[in-house]
């Protein structure tokens, strides 16, 4: 109906603006109560820390490094941080990604910086020598620490054997690697430093350690 005719006509004109209003409420009804189911389904909005860009293992979280985001209950891990400072200035054990949530699992605790964040529990850093080839490795890698002595003192057996097998790499340095190892491949690691060589053989986790 032509809108000059509703104006000439009170309570037609009335009328169209209580349907107008009955069908703009039911619509923001509608709209409420999808909301409401949807809150339902996945709970309220929550703070999370997430990460603003990708971070490597072993570097410290910086300010600029994460951000606060809310997120629907349903939708938070388990362990998710929700507030900076519960991030900022803790080391990174497991590499995060720009845009993932930042978990108490991801960081090492309070305190513990450099190296001795990235340790395992009941595990040592043992340095090696290893020359130029320490280039080619890189933090996260997993090896097998191999000790080589003297041929003549072997008497009879093999001179190259294992003293330390799937150690993760925790740094590297121009000539040397650390690796993370348990105390008694420690002992190992240090006597084939001390009275011979030491090879490191780069192999894939889960790999059966070299023989």
């Amino acid at each position: 109906m032509p809108l000059r005719q509703l104006r000439r006509s009170p309570s037609l004109y009335w009328l169209a603006v209580a349907a107008v209003a009955v069908v703009t409420a039911l619509t923001v009804s509608q709209l409420v109560g999808k909301a409401r189911a949807e809150a339902a389904r996945y709970g309220r909005l929550r703070p999370v820390i997430t990460a603003t860009r990708d971070v490597p293992v072993g570097q410290a979280l910086a300010t600029a490094d994460v951000e606060v985001r809310r997120l629907p209950a349903a939708l938070v891990p388990d362990g998710a941080l929700a507030s900076p400072t519960d991030a900022n200035g803790r080391t990174v054990v497991v590499a995060l990604f720009g845009g993932e949530p930042v978990l108490r699992r991801h960081l090492a605790p309070w305190g513990r910086r450099g190296v001795a964040a990235l340790l395992p529990a009941g595990m040592g850093g043992v340095t090696v020598p290893a020359g130029p080839a320490a280039s080619r490795l890189s933090r996260g890698d997993v090896v097998d620490v191999l000790a080589t002595f003297d041929p003549a003192a072997a008497q009879g057996h093999e001179p190259t054997f294992p003293v330390a097998a799937g150690a993760t790499v925790l740094d590297v340095a121009q000539e040397t690697v650390t690796v993370a190892v348990d105390p008694e491949e420690a002992k190992r690691v240090a006597f084939a430093v001390a009275k011979g060589s030491v090879t490191l053989v780069l192999r894939t986790p889960g790999e059966t350690p070299t023989r």
